[in-house]
């Protein structure tokens, strides 16, 4: 995770550019793997908004969130074939 967050040419901000303080990559790195475990661990997850994420020295945070979250389906255990129609003969 941490070569995804320093490999873009823009990763020198994180790190203190022109006289700045560097950011916490580390809490970026978690608010990022939270984010993935959440969307394994929701199926029904469609679709995750962070804007803006504010990552400073002392953490990461996303200001705004939105979700959109699709209906459950009931499962069901026993799946149903179709059959090929007979014809009866009499």
């Amino acid at each position: 995770m941490h070569s995804l967050l320093t490999a873009p040419r823009c990763a020198l901000l994180l790190f203190g550019y022109r006289g700045g303080e560097a950011v916490d990559l580390e809490g970026l790195e978690q608010l990022l793997l939270r984010l993935s475990r959440m969307a394994c661990d929701l199926p029904q997850l469609a679709e995750t908004d962070l804007n803006p994420v504010v990552v400073r020295p002392d953490g990461a945070v996303a200001l705004d969130v939105r979700l959109r979250i699709l209906p459950r389906h009931a499962h069901d255990p026993y799946p149903r074939r179709l059959r090929a129609a007979r014809r009866w003969r009499t």
